[in-house]
C-alpha cells in the first residue's frame, strides 16, 4: 500500500510540474497598444480652478458620451502633472472623430455638462488640445 501511494504521490509531482512548465516557452504578454494605425487620439488639458468639481463633472460628461452618442470612442479621464484636467480620446477614425464633434456642438445635454465644467474651471480659452493621427 505503501508503494502504490508514493507512486502516485511521484506521478502526481511529476504531472504538475510538467503542467506548469507546459506554457513557458509561449510569448509573453506585453502591454496592449494604446491605439492602432488610423485611429485618432485627442487629448485636452484644462487648468481648473476646482479641479475636484472639474472631475466630477468631466467623469459625468464621458460617462454620458459613452450612452448617448451615436459615434462611439473611448474617453479617460486624468489629472496633468501641473494639476490641469486631462481626458484622452480615442476615436476609430478621423471621419468618426468629426461626427462625435458636430453630435456634441448640437447635443444640449452635453453643453450644459461643458459649461458647468467652464464654471468649475474657468474659461474656455483655458482649454488646449492636441490631436494625434495613428500610423
Amino acid at each position: 500500500m505503501k508503494l502504490i501511494k508514493t507512486t502516485a504521490l511521484t506521478l502526481t509531482t511529476l504531472l504538475m510540474s510538467g503542467t506548469s512548465a507546459a506554457g513557458h516557452h509561449e510569448k509573453a504578454e506585453g502591454a496592449m497598444l494604446a491605439a492602432q494605425p488610423g485611429q485618432m487620439i485627442i487629448i485636452y488639458h484644462w487648468p481648473c480652478a476646482d479641479s475636484e468639481r472639474g472631475l466630477s463633472l468631466l467623469k459625468e460628461m464621458i460617462a454620458y458620451e459613452r450612452d448617448a452618442s451615436p459615434h462611439p470612442y473611448s474617453a479617460a479621464p486624468g489629472i496633468h502633472e501641473d494639476g490641469a484636467l486631462v481626458s484622452v480620446d480615442v476615436h476609430p477614425s478621423a471621419e468618426s472623430m468629426e461626427k462625435a464633434t458636430a453630435w456634441q456642438d448640437a447635443d444640449t445635454r452635453w453643453q450644459a455638462l461643458l459649461t458647468g465644467m467652464a464654471d468649475a474651471c474657468g474659461s474656455l480659452d483655458d482649454l488646449t488640445s492636441s490631436v494625434v493621427t495613428m500610423k
